[in-house]
């Protein structure tokens, strides 16, 4: 019995999961993808912070934030700090936002380069999508496959 009480109280001590890291851990400037209607580029922790009402409506789960050091996070938990109330009666406003940041399974460049290719491969209407596809995936720097990945009017 001492043997059994024992093994239970040793295997439910098991290590704590790491707690989420903080915004400091990110390197700036950093990009978000809201499914497939919306990408924002966010130029510090301030400017994460709020988000237009349109990318939070876009979002259908923990949108993919990639930093210009290549780690790929989570935005779990996404939401606006405001009510129901103020949020119907600023449908296309810009909110405070909070949300938890989840270290993805894959990251580093390839992982970021795969998610800008998802997104590159959704401009449909791009004359010189195969070029830019090729140009994507020789490009080495964060600033230069968004520039590839970018749409002016977005």
């Amino acid at each position: 019995m001492r043997w059994t009480a024992l093994f239970l109280l040793l295997a439910g001590c098991g290590a704590k999961p790491a707690p989420p890291p903080p915004v400091t851990d990110l390197h700036f400037p950093v990009v978000v993808f809201f499914g497939q209607t919306s990408m924002g580029t966010f130029k510090d922790a301030d400017d994460l912070g709020t988000m237009n009402m349109n990318q939070l409506n876009a979002v259908t789960g923990p949108p993919p934030l990639v930093d210009s050091q290549f780690a790929v996070y989570h935005l779990a938990k996404l939401g606006s700090t405001h009510g129901g109330l103020w949020l119907m009666a600023h449908p296309s406003g810009v909110t405070p936002v909070t949300f938890e940041l989840q270290r993805a399974e894959t990251s580093g460049i390839e992982a970021a380069r795969g998610l800008m290719r998802q997104w590159l491969d959704q401009q449909t209407w791009r004359t010189d999508l195969d070029q830019q596809r090729r140009a994507l995936a020789t490009e080495k720097t964060f600033s230069g496959m968004l520039k590839i990945v970018h749409v002016e009017n977005e």
